[in-house]
């Protein structure tokens, strides 16, 4: 019993902090979005399901917090590989290391959402055509288990400090809005080739087709398995300072929808 209550004081505290970084997050992109309507990416379409997708987001929270926690709970009760301590080196490596393998993770779940047997746990999520920074918790408790257990298991595997997963875990929670943002605010060359990160247009990209862009924070995967959208390199440049004004994407080819 002691132990449970244990679990449940750090699965609550993690929970508030979520709702704490969301909230958080969320307002900064909607005072954002209000200041700087010209950075709106599918200028063409309106997500008026705000509300609905909050709704939903209670089941997402606690179940990426459940995973959460109990990575950390399995580390400090010693049931996972001992972390290394907290070093110079050892927090930027196994972060690094752990991001990396995310991103993995991410893609070949996501791409298995998009599967047959799979994608009815995803429809939900892809009901906001048009995503807004609040549609990232939009999701189904096996979609939400699916992507978030990599956190319940990765202790078993990469003994990073829980410092660095904690830190991961921010990194995703605020990525993870921004990717849902349907605003680009922050493009620039290092979101595409030659480079590997990711940004906004690449996940509104997603959303407003479907059929590409299946990553996190790096576009590597999407580009070595040839599901990166085809105009993702000149849409994010356009959003850029020396972009010019931002260019309204093209309507879907009928290849690029599911």
């Amino acid at each position: 019993m002691a132990l449970l209550n244990d679990f449940l004081r750090l699965f609550g505290l993690v929970v508030a902090a979520v709702v704490l970084v969301m909230l958080l997050t969320g307002l900064f992109f909607e005072v954002m979005n209000r200041r700087h309507p010209e950075r709106r990416i599918q200028k063409d379409r309106v997500n008026r399901r705000k509300w609905k997708e909050l709704r939903q987001a209670p089941i997402s929270i606690l179940t990426l917090s459940a995973c959460f926690a109990f990575g950390l709970f399995a580390q400090e009760q010693g049931w996972s590989l001992t972390p290394l301590e907290l070093g110079w080196w050892s927090g930027p490596l196994t972060l690094l290391l752990s991001v990396v393998l995310y991103d993995a993770w991410f893609y070949w779940v996501h791409r298995l959402l998009h599967g047959r047997v799979f994608y009815r746990f995803h429809a939900l999520h892809h009901k906001s055509v048009a995503p807004t920074v609040w549609s990232n918790h939009h999701e189904s408790f096996v979609e939400a288990l699916l992507n978030q257990a990599y956190y319940a298991i990765i202790v078993f595997i990469l003994p990073i400090p829980w410092q660095m997963l904690v830190l991961q875990k921010l990194y995703d929670q605020i990525s993870g809005m921004l990717g849902h943002a349907g605003f680009e605010h922050f493009a620039s060359p290092a979101g595409r080739s030659p480079w590997p990160l990711a940004s906004t247009v690449f996940h509104d990209q997603h959303h407003g087709t479907f059929r590409f862009n299946y990553g996190h924070t790096f576009s590597l995967w999407d580009r070595w398995m040839g599901t990166l959208h085809p105009r993702y390199d000149d849409t994010l440049k356009s959003f850029e300072p020396s972009g010019g004004e931002a260019a309204k994407p093209a309507s879907p080819t009928p290849s690029e929808r599911r």
